[in-house]
């Protein structure tokens, strides 16, 4: 976040998920100290209308090769 504030010079408004990383202690102090230059949104716990990674992700652990049943039998 801080090289995303230092390289715009208009106010960041961010879209993130609900990871813990985005909601930690931590991340809250550096926001308040530099809220004039940047913002978080979160999306609703789970939104995958809102989150295209989340369509992705599911897609990709339902379909994905390795995920297929066994054509034939091992002996």
């Amino acid at each position: 976040m801080r090289r995303l504030i230092r390289q715009c010079t208009q106010k960041v408004f961010l879209i993130v998920d609900g990871h813990p990383v985005h909601r930690a202690k931590a991340v809250h102090q550096w926001l308040e100290k530099h809220q004039d230059r940047i913002r978080l949104f979160f999306l609703p716990a789970y939104s995958p209308e809102l989150n295209p990674d989340e369509l992705l992700n599911h897609d990709v652990k339902a379909n994905a090769v390795g995920r297929q049943r066994a054509k034939t039998k091992l002996k």
